[in-house]
């Protein structure tokens, strides 16, 4: 008895097998933009297994839609219906997760020493779950318990609007809509959240902040300005950065208020677990604000996921959960 369990983001197509019990039997990953299709990833890792999966989760960067998604940062659909033919099992054995719902799911079972707490640590109680992800995109979902059973909530937080926090960041959001108008958020003077705080939205929030300032962007891709800014070989990757961490820790915070995070608020993905330097006090700082309900907010776990297999984790969580079987401790 195996299972197939899938992560497919913006950047990279993870699979695995797992066995009954949840370990990790095989693994396969490929470039998302690379010439290998996912069923045929699929399909050449059940023939490595010798037999079709018992069951199959596939997480996805994008919304899922009539047993289908399009992923939202790469030119590429994925349906139930092809899954199913390349492992040869039936589509109602398929499950199909936005990333992030997948990711909320991880939180089922959490390894707490896969996590740098920023404040506080693991709570005692389950409690409502919060999981936010800056990668190629912006991914947020939550967990939640009815009982002693676990649900993962989806949605679209990555697309929240944003807006300026000072007068000198008027100027860098106008520059930014100018350069990136499909980013605007009706007539105002808003963004959204991934046009910031991914690794897609990075270069050119930066290029925004570089045409304000007069300086020149001479930085290609969100790694180049990560790195830049951590150097203070920059100024305007310094501020962009800055800015970038300011916002999302006021995010986090903000979706931990919304949803009662009892249990915590997480952040993880390949922007953060690369950039664990960018959690500083300001990031804190933020992530507290809450004027009258600045000490609800403190009271909040906060912590980064390092975990890379939390897609994956999750993934089989959800199966898990789904054909009633008992998650792994």
């Amino acid at each position: 008895m195996w299972y197939l369990v899938g992560d497919i983001g913006g950047t990279n197509l993870r699979l695995a097998a797992m066995g009954s019990t949840g370990a990790v039997l095989r693994r396969s990953e490929h470039s998302t933009e690379g010439q290998t299709t996912l069923p045929d990833a699929c399909a050449a890792l059940c023939a490595e297994m010798g037999s079709p999966p018992d069951g199959m989760a596939v997480a996805v960067a994008g919304v899922v839609v009539d047993d289908q998604v399009r992923m939202t940062n790469a030119n590429r659909t994925i349906s139930r219906g092809d899954l199913a033919r390349a492992c040869k099992i039936a589509p109602s054995d398929v499950l199909l997760l936005n990333d992030f719902e997948a990711a909320a799911w991880s939180l089922a079972t959490l390894d707490a020493a896969k996590v740098t707490f920023l404040q506080g640590g693991p709570a005692p109680q389950p409690g409502a779950r919060v999981i936010i992800g800056p990668g190629t995109g912006l991914g947020v979902g939550s967990l939640v318990w009815q009982g002693t059973r676990p649900t993962a909530v989806p949605g679209e937080g990555g697309h929240l609007r944003l807006t300026p926090h000072s007068a000198e960041e008027v100027a860098y959001f106008e520059a930014l809509i100018a350069l990136w108008p499909e980013v605007q958020m009706g007539e105002a003077l808003a963004v959204e959240a991934e046009a910031i705080l991914s690794g897609t939205g990075m270069p050119h929030w930066y290029r925004a902040i570089a045409n304000v300032r007069g300086e020149a962007a001479r930085l290609d891709g969100a790694a180049a300005i990560f790195a830049a800014a951590k150097a203070k070989e920059d100024m305007s990757a310094s501020c962009a950065v800055a800015l970038m961490a300011q916002y999302l820790g006021g995010v986090a915070g903000d979706l931990g208020l919304i949803l009662g995070a009892r249990g915590g608020v997480f952040v993880t993905g390949g922007v953060a677990q690369q950039n664990a330097w960018i959690f500083d006090d300001a990031f804190l700082a933020a992530f507290n604000a809450g004027g009258r309900h600045s000490k609800w907010r403190e009271a909040l776990p906060l912590g980064l996921c390092n975990d890379p297999d939390f897609g994956l984790l999750g993934a089989r969580n959800c199966l898990f959960v789904h054909q009633d079987r008992s998650l792994p401790d």
